[in-house]
This record gives C-alpha cells, sequence and structure tokens, in this order.
C-alpha cells in the first residue's frame, strides 16, 4: 500500500486569506496554507478530545508511540495542547525483539520523544523472554498486537497514568469496522473506553484524522519519522485500505461520513479486548481467560527448546 499525500498547489488559504502554496484538503474542501495547516490539524485534535471528554485537566497521559507518522503527530499535537489544557504527557514505546529493525526503530523514537520535550520509557519484550513470531497458528501480528495491549495496561499502571492515548486513524477504525463485520461482529471501536478496574482510561484522538494529514503534519514540522516496513508485514491485512482511498476519490469526505454513519448504526459496546477481567492466575493482572495472554505467550516460548533472542522471523 503506497501512502497518500496531500497535494500542495498555488492558492490562497481559506483560512488567512494569504496567497501562498496551499494544500488541498479534498476531504474537507478546503485550501490552507502550511501554518495554518498545522494548528487545523491540531484544533481537529483538540476537539475530538472535548468532544468526547477525552482528557481533563490534571490527568497523567501516556501516548504509544511507535515511532511512525501517526503516532509522532499524536505526540506533538498533544505536547502544544497538554500546555493549555493542564495535562501531564510521557511516550512508552515497546522494543520488539526484532533485531536491528527495532533497534533502528528505537533511534527515531528517542529523537522524537527529545526533540518534542516528553519523557519516554522504553519497554523491552526480550526482557520477558518474548518475541514477535508466529505461535500456534497465530499469525506475528496477532501474537504483537496481544504483547503490547498486555503490556500498554501494566505499564500504563505502573507510570501512574490515568488515561492511555493511542494513534489510530480513521483508516485503521475503518478497516478494524469491515474485519468484524465480514466475521459478523458487530462492533465500531470507540473513540474511549473508559476506566475499568486496573485499566486506565484508553482514547483514540486521532480517530476522525485521515492517514495522511499526520504525515503532513510530520514533514511540516520536520519531525524524524520511522518510515520501514515491518519485517512481518503483508499487504493482505492493509489493502482494503486503498479500496477505502478510491472510495475518497471518488466521493470526497466518505470516509468520515462512512465512519459517523456506523457508529450511529451500530450501538456502542465492550471492546472486543476488554471484556469481563478476573486477575491472571500467574501473574494477577486483568484477564478474561485463566492466564493472561502475555503469561500464555511466556510460558509457551519459555518451553520452546531452539528458543533464542535473536529475531528469525519465523
Amino acid at each position: 500500500m503506497q501512502e497518500h499525500e496531500i497535494d500542495v498547489v498555488p492558492g490562497r488559504c481559506r483560512i488567512c486569506g494569504d496567497s501562498a502554496p496551499v494544500l488541498r484538503l479534498t476531504e474537507f474542501n478546503l485550501k490552507v496554507c502550511e501554518p495554518c495547516f498545522l494548528r487545523f490539524l491540531e484544533r481537529r485534535v483538540r476537539r475530538t478530545i472535548e468532544k468526547h471528554g477525552m482528557i481533563g485537566e490534571g490527568d497523567r497521559v501516556v501516548l504509544a508511540l511507535s515511532g511512525g507518522k501517526d503516532s509522532a503527530a499524536l505526540l506533538f499535537a498533544l505536547r502544544r495542547l497538554g500546555v493549555v489544557m493542564g495535562f501531564e504527557l510521557s511516550a512508552l514505546h515497546f522494543h520488539l525483539n526484532m533485531g536491528d529493525y527495532s533497534d533502528r526503530n528505537l533511534v527515531v523514537v528517542e529523537d522524537q520523544a527529545k526533540a518534542a520535550g516528553v519523557p519516554l520509557e522504553v519497554k523491552r519484550i526480550s526482557d520477558l523472554g518474548l518475541q514477535v513470531r508466529r505461535v500456534k497458528g497465530w499469525h506475528p501480528c496477532a501474537v504483537c498486537g496481544a504483547i503490547k495491549r498486555s503490556l500498554m495496561n501494566r505499564e500504563a499502571k505502573r507510570l501512574g497514568a490515568t488515561v492511555v492515548a493511542t494513534a489510530h486513524t480513521l483508516e485503521d477504525v475503518l478497516l478494524f469496522t469491515f474485519k468484524n463485520l465480514f466475521s459478523r461482529k458487530f462492533y465500531v471501536p470507540q473513540p474511549v473506553l473508559p476506566a475499568s478496574g486496573e485499566l486506565s482510561r484508553k482514547v483514540k484522538p486521532l480517530i476522525y484524522n485521515h492517514e495522511r494529514m499526520n504525515l503532513s503534519y510530520c514533514r511540516l514540522k520536520g519531525v524524524p519519522v520511522f518510515e520501514e516496513r515491518c519485517p512481518e508485514w503483508t499487504p493482505r491485512g492493509h489493502s482494503f485500505k486503498d479500496v477505502l482511498e478510491h472510495m475518497e476519490e471518488v466521493m470526497p469526505s466518505s470516509k468520515l461520513r462512512l465512519l459517523l454513519s456506523l457508529q450511529e448504526a451500530i450501538p456502542a459496546g465492550g471492546d472486543l479486548h476488554e471484556g469481563e477481567h478476573t486477575a491472571c492466575e500467574s501473574c494477577g493482572e486483568p484477564t478474561s481467560q485463566s492466564l493472561c495472554a502475555l503469561c500464555q505467550l511466556s510460558n509457551w516460548f519459555a518451553r520452546r527448546t531452539d528458543h533464542d533472542d535473536s529475531y528469525n522471523g519465523v
């Protein structure tokens, strides 16, 4: 899947009126100059936060920072908003034990956090004896997701966070929703998952933002972005985004209107990964099974006689 970029053309900014190179935001029927675009994106994030009560004054927010364009854009937007809205911000990165790829990823993440002036915590899954690889029929992406979700809950609690922010975009949410619908699971990811027991509130401030807006935001601000694809990346799971982009070309703003329609048509329910919780028999963390996903994976890797700490991509 190719990145879809925002066109920059000569023109007049619809916000400030200056004649300058402008970005064509076809989804909003809007042309804006570069400075106004930066403020436009930040205002959209703030309106989403305020509309859904995602973050309040005095909250301690931890952002899942992957190094990609979406989490990088959210890092810098929240950094600016935190000053005026009165919340604290820190970043959390998971080093995924995938050899040099993960090491290069970490360098970019450290540069992003330093440039934003935000404290960064790094959790290495190798310290837990874990790897991102196929496990008992699970695709490596499923293993990665299970590890991140479990560790995010644990680390947020350790860091004293009241809110966990993730950089899921409009396209991410639509893709996840359609995969659910194709499996006859009628669920649309919600902007906010309320705190439950020991689990912090989870929020998606970019849920109404197009991916290409985040990419342009990073480039205009000179934010370093980690653009390498994961070694386990395959086009199959992401190719539907190209369908969404074609739909957007035929009917601008259709992606946003589609999400809003789905949210209205399908009643909000519990997150597919957050059901009724009991304590894990091994670690005591909240889980819907006798053992949490992290303990199940740790046990599986511990039993592997050919296990080592290097990434071998299998």
